[in-house]
């Protein structure tokens, strides 16, 4: 009995705890405090996360980005602002390397050539200075040219010269060589018909200058008649005669520069000595010989690096002048004083720096004035004349070549 009531208490006890609890489980949905949650489907990201569609205030589709596609955008334009900045960069230097190229190859230094042989030195070397496109190179002095005669300077003038100037400049002979044809007339005025007389003639005239340096050199020229005459007093007959004129000189040069189309002065120191020879057994004109140390100044302007215009003088202040006794003593008288002044032009053709076709037309003048009378009356007044003069005219009119080495 005791049992049967103890299971019936318990089961009783069971059924009021299970009541309690859904009765508290409706006041908890009555009152809002539990909510039931449906299932949802998931859809496709293409279908549910579908980018919507904005427009503007005029209905024009507007493009959005989102936050990680704008910083990808942002990103290429940075990188592509630093490839512009970069291949900027590159020209400029490659614009700055050319002008220096361009600077360094117009420069022209004087340094002598670096031996490539020889082992690298213990220390760096000393930077040279580097000349700027319009610095002026200067050329060696004249007493440096000189000092180089007689000294080991030789070689360092020649290295500036073989470094600046062209291969085909004429500054580059040694040794040249004229050879030209003359068409001359000589015209003697005179107060005394044994000096009155007039010859046209052809020569032949050869030059050679020997340079030690480009600046200092040698000449000795050379003008001798071909079938030359003079006409005689006794009758119309010519008489035979060969002209013959010797210059030496000693020549100083400068050139305005360093390119071929500089041009240049020469100034030369001079020993002259002409002549004319006539039949020791004529009894009209009388042999003649005039020498004596002048100057010369001659001047070359470049038109071109193939042409160019040359003009000069030469200037003989005191010349020693005698007659010679042929078949009868035509003396004018005791010389007193000679002079002779020159002036020429002309121009050069140069095919190479070792040919050049040169031509020049040039006039002399030499006047010569007698003390005392003559030995002999003159022919033509039968009168003894005194204080004779003469002035003796040579023209001259040259082309040839010109050989250099």
């Amino acid at each position: 009995m005791k049992i049967f009531v103890s299971i019936f208490t318990a089961v009783f006890l069971l059924a009021s705890a299970e009541t309690s609890f859904a009765q508290m489980g409706l006041e908890g949905f009555s009152s809002g405090r539990y909510e039931v949650r449906k299932k949802a489907s998931r859809k496709p990201a293409s279908e549910g996360e579908a980018t919507p569609v904005v427009t503007d205030a005029d209905g024009v589709k507007v493009r959005t980005l989102k936050e990680s596609e704008l910083e990808a955008e942002k990103k290429a334009e940075e990188a592509a602002e630093l490839a512009k900045a970069e291949a900027a960069r590159k020209e400029a230097e490659k614009k700055a390397t050319e002008e220096k190229l361009a600077k360094e190859k117009a420069t022209q230094l004087t340094a002598p050539p670096a031996v490539t042989s020889s082992p690298a030195p213990a220390h760096p070397p000393i930077p040279v200075k580097e000349l700027t496109v319009d610095a002026e190179v200067q050329e060696p002095t004249l007493s440096e040219h000189a000092e180089s005669l007689f000294s080991s300077q030789a070689d360092r003038i020649y290295d500036f010269y073989r470094e600046q100037i062209h291969p085909d400049d004429i500054r580059n002979n040694k040794v040249e060589l004229d050879v030209t044809p003359v068409v001359a007339y000589n015209e003697s005025q005179s107060n005394y018909s044994f000096r009155d007389y007039q010859s046209f003639f052809n020569a032949l005239k050869l030059k050679t200058n020997v340079w030690f340096t480009p600046r200092i050199g040698v000449s000795g020229q050379m003008m001798f008649s071909l079938a030359a005459d003079v006409d005689s007093l006794v009758d119309s007959s010519r008489i035979p005669a060969k002209y013959e004129y010797l210059d030496l000189g000693l020549n100083f040069r400068k050139f305005f520069g360093v390119s071929r189309k500089s041009s240049s002065v020469e100034f030369s120191v001079l020993f002259s000595e002409n002549k004319m020879n006539v039949p020791s057994d004529n009894t009209s004109r009388a042999r003649l010989k005039t020498s004596g140390v002048g100057v010369g100044l001659k001047a070359r302007i470049p038109t071109s690096v193939n042409h160019s215009w040359v003009v000069g003088g030469t200037f003989f202040p005191r010349l020693q002048h005698s007659e010679s006794v042929t078949g009868a003593d035509m003396s004018s008288g005791s010389s007193e004083e000679s002079i002779r002044i020159g002036v020429d032009a002309g121009g050069e053709w140069k095919f190479s720096r070792e040919g050049q076709m040169i031509w020049n037309l040039g006039v002399s003048a030499e006047r010569n004035v007698f003390d005392g009378a003559a030995a002999l009356p003159d022919p033509s007044t039968g009168a003894t004349p005194s204080n004779v003069s003469v002035t003796n005219s040579l023209y001259m009119f040259s082309l040839g070549y010109r050989w250099g080495h």
